[in-house]
């Protein structure tokens, strides 16, 4: 049996819900999209205001924990 290789899969499903690209969230936090993709796929680190900026500019209804679940 295969297991998950996304990181972040709770995040990546209310992306998809709410149609939001990485390029869109990318300019929402004056970031790169090739760095963000990083980040998102834990190739380069995430920080913790990165995580709560993501949540509060997209998710604010959301908890941060629950979006970057592993």
């Amino acid at each position: 049996m295969r297991t998950s290789t996304i990181a972040y899969p709770n995040l990546r499903a209310e992306m998809s819900r709410k149609n939001i690209g990485m390029v869109e969230m990318a300019e929402g936090m004056n970031s790169n999209r090739d760095t963000l993709a990083r980040k998102l796929a834990k190739k380069s680190q995430l920080t913790l205001a990165d995580a709560f900026n993501i949540q509060q500019r997209f998710f604010p209804e959301l908890d941060v924990a629950y979006l970057f679940a592993s």
